[in-house]
């Protein structure tokens, strides 16, 4: 325009480009082609720039969209010199592009690696300085192959880059490095059982091996929670992010997925052009066994390679990261990183991403279709068998002709309309695909429709035969099974808000709700009015407060002119190509769900005809808008029903609930209202916890006792949810009839066997060694063994402080009596006596509140303010007492009368008084926090020498003040009516800081005590509750009841790792902070599962006591059998008992 100089490129390929003259254009100007010498700028292309690209492998199928660029000339068409670098050792992609950039600065430096070796080397090593930009593979192909099902204890042939993550994946050691290259014939030799794979490439090599048999393949994403992200992520050096390079690597990525669009719509020819490649590259000479040597295995990786590379498929380009997914890859990966760590590490989403103009569909289908599959999987887990889909067609349908040429070119099988019994295989649910000829009557279409009441959902595909009677065959789809919505209107209608949407429908308001357009309000034309589709639509659109407009077919074109133009939004389901005229849109919102498949085109086609991208203001592309919705919505509604189905009445779970409509209900059975009573404050603690609580009914039977019911619901839902399951499963872990009887766990003490002093020197005691497995040694001398047991571990020790917590006092008449302090955790022992009330025991039964006692040594009057109630112990412990609440008349601190007055507290069983040697030895060589009245006594074995062998960068500490509950017994038949004592911890962030670190470091940890085992578990489900958003407490002032654990196992079960756990009580604390609170977390078997600790050092335990229930529930001893035999053999021994006894080392089961 006007008489500036100017130039008018058009890129026409690899030959060169059409170049017009300088000055403006005369109306005869005559084009011709422009050769690098003649070009005024560059070739006349954008730019023209050296780009290096590193690969992660050898040139083969995987880079079937490189390929294609290079031998199409795609780079050079788009100003791009490319050179690819020689193949680099595996992991080390990132390291040779900074390498080859730092020789060659202005080179513009690429690499293709995996997420799950990107990110960890990445975060590993942050000099390196690239980021991510697109990927190839929407997700990872790795796989473990095998010829027979694996066991725990079988070996798997892994990559030497991916050893770690396959051992966290498996949560076993026995993944080991392996040679790639010899990984097919390992397998067959029987050298390992299992190999890692990759489905594109080692499992079509071993069924040709297997003479067409396929090895069994496990997938490695979602394995045990993993999430290894994308794969054949193109990343970038940073210093390339910037100026004009950037655009080059927009270029780049441009050719790269033409080149990949190319190859899934030739594969074949996409074959040879691999082989040119690997020609033109010389990067075709790995010697290796997991390769074919055929055309046809090129074909079917190549196939397998397009599949994943549509899983990249966003808007209207592959290779698109979708930043929520590579989010949610990097926490799996970096596993313990805070979430502002995690937030875009290594992803600059910028550079290629589909425009904002496009409502995109891709991304939310996957994201419905997952929660439909992990739907299906909880439902086959609880329920024994998978949900089910009945898809009935009469004829063949028109747009099914090109049904296989769509799936080939948009969709995989696990996500294709067009082949749903395989896509429902793909995502846990069972299809089946009748086909009833063109000439079938209605009857037997509906004779064949009442054969399936056993299946979830029914699906009649439309249009059916003109001579099918619809509204009969409609009618007999009854509405529970109408996943595809036929009823949808009419039982909305009558008030049945759990009515299915048809699927398309549903698709247009998931996209329109995903991309925040608000449509209340709006002038909304739906254009079409099919009753699966543009009726519904309508009325939806309706309920949700447009003013709607419905055209059709009977509508005039210049009525339908002006309707577009005056609508805000549009939504045309017409299924007529070019219908509409683009130049009709008046900046409206565009919803293309009417689409066409054109032949000629090989394409999809929208109802528009004409550039929608000028005139709408926003609008879903064709292909990647409604169409890749309606799969995951249809199978969602089918994992609904089958829900919904299994609420009938009278069906009951195999754990005695009964599922009534939407509800969960079952009866527990009482001898008296007491015991009911008790049950239901368990419940509503536990209720309470969770945030989700049960509807409760008495029933008085007189003579027969009481019926507590129960009743789970979720209100907003409507339904019954993965929450009212949990919550039934916590009430069953509390409730059940299977009591843990503490009789299994308790075994003959010999009086012989207790310790009545310590060993001396100190940590000359004997150590007994249990290993994972179950086997036992016996070591003369802790001393001289433990030190070498531990070595590339983490101890953590309790450093709790005892005072001397024992005093003797004269009552009104003179008598002498014993007072024991029972819990100085909960107080500040630096504190005045006088302002400091004291729990206490008073060795009488006969204490009233106002009663005064004389200090035996004349140290002042200690006043009951209040009484408790009955103190009891074993009969060791000269007859019960009195708790109570007492004040010691003295301005002494706390822990200074104690030192002046008091004895040490050893053991009532001991049967002794205290001595002066007891002060030192009844304490731990590192003990420094005052404020227990028992030691914590795993560590008395500990001397100097052997902590200096163990090294202080191995130790952590925490204090748990242990209090005077340690002695009471369990006195009940059921353990878990033994009510715990709480107990008071601190750890220092610091501390907590380092004990994660050993975590990541994958150090063993190996907890010395009960009471720091304790602690460290509290301290897991305080943090696992701060991660379920179900705690909102400082980080010093937690507390954990007795049986909190039970419904957070139930939530999450394993999912809050013990480091995002951990990593969840110091987040925004200094390293000085203190992380503290109470504790009366009961461990005990069968239910409980350690979450943090891998081994316990701890001396053996009294039989009656809750410790001897938390080393079973170590061992995963749910009989007491195995923990029985090991005290009696301990004791055949010679082994010496309880707190100045000897020690053991147990190492977790499957440790």
């Amino acid at each position: 325009q006007g008489p500036s100089p100017f130039y008018l490129v058009i890129e026409c390929g690899a030959s060169g480009v059409l170049l017009c003259e300088k000055g403006p254009l005369p109306a005869t100007t005559e084009l011709k082609v422009s050769s690098k010498a003649n070009a005024p700028h560059s070739n006349g292309k954008r730019f023209q720039h050296d780009l290096a690209l590193q690969l992660d492998y050898y040139m083969s199928p995987q880079f079937c969209g490189v390929a294609s660029a290079i031998v199409n000339g795609s780079y050079s068409s788009k100003g791009i010199d490319l050179t690819v670098l020689p193949t680099c050792p595996v992991g080390e992609e990132q390291a040779s592009v900074r390498t080859y950039l730092d020789a060659n600065p202005s080179v513009v430096g690429m690499g293709t690696v995996e997420q799950n070796i990107f990110i960890p080397t990445l975060q590993a090593k942050p000099d390196l300085k690239c980021t991510a930009v697109a990927a190839m593979f929407g997700e990872s192909p790795l796989c473990i192959a095998s010829l027979n099902e694996l066991s725990s204890d079988s070996g798997i042939g892994t990559h030497e880059d991916t050893v770690d993550i396959m051992r966290r994946i498996l949560d076993s050691d026995k993944a080991v490095a392996s040679p790639r290259s010899s990984k097919i014939n390992d397998l067959l030799s029987n050298k390992y059982e299992g190999i890692q794979a990759y489905t594109t490439t080692e499992v079509p090599t071993l069924r040709r091996a297997l003479d067409g048999k396929d090895p069994i393949v496990t997938r490695l994403e979602g394995l045990n929670g993993a999430k290894l992200g994308y794969s054949q992520v193109l990343f970038a050096a940073d210093e390339c992010l910037q100026d004009d390079r950037r655009a080059i690597i927009e270029a780049f990525c441009e050719a790269t997925f033409d080149g990949w669009e190319h190859v899934i719509r030739n594969p074949k020819e996409a074959v040879e052009m691999v082989k040119e490649a690997q020609k033109m590259l010389g990067l075709d000479d790995e010697s290796n066994d997991h390769w074919h040597p055929s055309d046809d295995f090129m074909l079917e990786m190549t196939e397998k390679c397009g599949d994943y590379v549509k899983g990249t498929f966003e808007g209207d380009r592959y290779g698109v990261i979708d930043k929520k997914r590579w989010d949610e890859a990097n926490g799996w990966l970096l596993q313990g990183k805070s979430e502002g760590e995690i937030d875009g590490f290594g992803l600059d989403a910028a550079v290629w991403q589909p425009s904002q103009q496009l409502l995109s569909g891709n991304n939310l289908a996957r994201s419905i279709l997952s929660k439909a599959k992990s739907s299906a999987e909880c439902f086959q887990k609880l329920h024994g068998r998978k949900p089910s889909l009945a898809v009935v067609t009469v004829g063949d349908l028109e747009r099914y002709k090109q049904g296989d040429r769509r799936r080939e070119i948009y969709s995989t099988a696990s996500e294709s309309w067009f082949n749903k019994t395989a896509a429902g295989e793909a995502n846990g649910f069972v299809v089946k695909e009748i086909r009833l000829n063109s000439s079938a009557t209605t009857d037997e279409l509906l004779s064949q429709i009442y054969t399936l009441r056993d299946f979830d959902g029914i699906q009649v595909m439309w249009p059916m035969p003109d001579h099918i009677d619809t509204a009969r065959v409609y009618s007999a789809i009854n509405f529970q099974q109408d996943v595809d919505g036929i009823h949808y209107i009419g039982q909305t209608e009558i008030g049945n808000e759990n009515a299915y949407p048809p699927v398309t429908p549903a698709a247009t308001v998931a996209l329109l709700d995903e991309f925040d357009v608000e449509v209340k309000g709006k002038r909304v034309l739906v254009i079409g009015r099919s009753p699966i589709v543009g009726s519904p639509i309508a009325h939806m659109m309706r309920e949700m407060g447009a003013a709607v407009t419905v055209a059709h077919n009977q509508v005039p074109l210049e009525t339908l002119k002006e309707i577009v133009g005056e609508a805000e939004v549009i939504i045309s389901c017409a299924g007529m190509p070019g219908a509409i005229k683009a130049e009709w849109i008046n900046g409206a919102v565009v919803v293309n769900v009417g689409t066409t498949f054109d032949e000629v085109k090989d394409s999809l086609v929208s109802d528009f005809d004409g550039d929608i991208e000028k005139n709408a203001s926003r609008f879903s592309p064709v292909p990647g808008g409604i169409g890749p919705l309606s799969l995951p919505i249809l199978l969602n509604n089918v994992a609904k029903a089958a829900w919904d189905g299994m609420g009938t009445a009278g069906s009951v779970l195999s754990n005695g609930w009964e599922l009534e409509t939407a509800k969960l209900r079952k009866k527990y059975h009482f001898d008296s209202y007491k015991e009911a009573l008790d049950a239901a404050k368990k419940v509503d603690k536990l209720s309470t916890v969770m945030d989700h609580h049960a509807n409760m009914q008495f029933t008085h039977k007189c003579v027969d006792g009481v019926d507590l019911e129960l009743e789970f619901f979720t209100f907003e839902a409507k339904q019954i949810t993965q929450k009212d399951y949990d919550a039934a499963q916590a009430v069953d872990m509390i409730l059940s009839a299977n009591q843990v009887k503490m009789s299994r766990y308790s075994y003959e003490l010999d009086e012989k066997s207790i310790a009545q002093y310590p060993a001396s020197p100190r940590g000359s005691s004997k150590l007994l060694r249990c290993e994972a497995n179950g086997n036992v040694a016996y070591h003369g001398n802790f001393s001289k063994s433990f030190a070498s047991m531990v070595r590339g571990c983490h101890l953590v020790f309790n450093d709790s402080r005892v005072l001397d917590a024992r005093l003797f006092v004269k009552d009104g008449s003179g008598s002498n009596v014993e007072l024991m302090i029972l819990d100085l955790g909960s107080i500040d022992v630096e504190g005045t006596c006088v302002g400091t009330p004291l729990q206490a025991m008073i060795r009488s039964s006969e204490v009233k509140a106002g009663d005064v006692f004389q200090e035996f040594q004349g140290k002042g009057e200690i006043e009951v303010v209040e009484v408790k109630g009955i103190w009891e112990e074993d009969e060791k412990s000269d007859g019960n007492g009195t708790e109570c609440f007492v004040r010691i008349k003295s301005n002494d601190s706390v822990e200074d009368y104690l030192a002046s007055a008091g004895s040490v507290p050893i053991p009532p069983y001991l049967s002794r008084e205290s001595q002066e040697t007891d002060k030192e030895a009844y304490n731990n060589t590192y003990a420094e926090n005052a404020g227990s009245v028992a030691a914590p006594t795993a560590g008395l074995h500990f001397t100097e020498a052997v902590l200096n062998e163990i090294g202080e960068k191995n130790c952590s500490y925490l204090s748990l003040h242990v209090g005077a509950g340690t002695f009471k017994p369990v006195m009940v038949d059921d353990a878990r009516d033994h009510e715990m004592h709480a107990e008071s911890f601190a750890v220092s962030v610091r501390e907590l800081k380092r004990i994660i670190a050993a975590l990541k470091e994958k150090k063993p940890l190996i907890v010395v005590g009960t009471t720091s085992s304790r602690t460290l578990e509290s301290l897991y489900w305080c943090g696992a509750k701060r991660v379920q958003g179900l705690d909102n407490s400082s980080s010093n002032n937690l507390f954990l009841g007795q049986f909190d654990w039970v419904p957070l196992k139930a939530m999450a079960g394993r999912s809050v790792s013990r480091v995002a756990a951990l990593e969840a009580l110091v987040e925004g604390l200094g390293d000085d902070d203190i992380v503290a609170g109470s504790t009366a977390l009961m461990i005990s078997p069968p239910n409980y599962e350690f979450m943090v600790v891998d081994h316990l050092v701890t001396n053996f335990h009294a039989p009656d006591s809750t410790l001897m229930l938390l080393v079973a529930a170590f061992m995963k001893d749910g009989t007491g059998s195995k923990i029985r035999q090991i005290y009696e053999n301990a004791q055949k021994n010679s082994y010496r008992f309880l707190s100045y006894g000897d020690v053991c080392m147990f190492s977790r089961p499957g440790s």
